[in-house]
């Protein structure tokens, strides 16, 4: 599908992850039934305290615009960190916010806190894809490195490197959900009936397994 042709379609990051999870969880976030729960409200807070934290941590450093910091890192070897960064790939039309990045002269590392102990595909199709609208906005001669912490204990859950075949994989997401938009596709629920015991839809949703 000819992405230049899908109008003024943008896609949240965040709606790749849940697309990976289930299909079906888009459609009711598009029919406007968005469910909060108490372990999503809690998540929120988490998020803030850690950004306030680093705000009072980094208070009176200079800040440098990601374009800057880049160069900065090829011909000085400098080291950069930033938390909350929002991303738009202008090609692919994403948007999203990443909880963290990190920028030195060895790459670019896209991490994403999760309260996770194990990598799951959802999880790592939602950093894979911030790793693509970073590579698109601002095409750096270093490599990206994806990253997957556990929000609480502050462990990493998994890294790797951004490559051909995880690029091939997120177009592939990406077209999908155009598809889905755009009617030309069915929702497909999840195969997996753990994942429905866990789903906050599963009183709505008549595909439970």
């Amino acid at each position: 599908m000819d992405i230049a042709s899908k109008n003024e379609i943008w896609i949240p990051i965040s709606e790749i992850g849940i697309q990976t999870f289930c299909e079906v969880q888009l459609k009711f976030i598009w029919k406007g039934v968005k469910i909060k729960t108490k372990k999503m409200v809690n998540g929120s807070l988490i998020h803030y305290e850690k950004f306030k934290k680093f705000e009072r941590q980094t208070r009176g450093l200079e800040s440098v615009e990601i374009i800057n910091a880049i160069r900065r890192a090829i011909k000085k070897r400098e080291r950069f960190v930033g938390r909350e960064i929002f991303i738009k790939s202008p090609t692919f039309r994403l948007i999203g916010r990443v909880d963290a990045i990190e920028i030195g002269p060895e790459g670019i590392v896209i991490i994403d806190d999760k309260p996770i102990e194990y990598p799951f595909l959802s999880a790592k199709s939602q950093v894979a894809a911030y790793s693509l609208a970073f590579k698109d906005k601002y095409r750096p001669p270093l490599d990206i490195y994806m990253m997957i912490k556990n929000r609480d204990k502050g462990i990493i859950v998994w890294k790797d490197v951004f490559s051909e075949e995880w690029f091939s994989f997120i177009i592939e997401k990406i077209n999908r959900i155009y598809e889905l938009i755009l009617g030309k596709r069915n929702f497909e629920p999840t195969s997996n009936p753990k994942k429905c015991l866990s789903c906050c839809y599963r009183n709505f949703c008549k595909s439970i397994i």
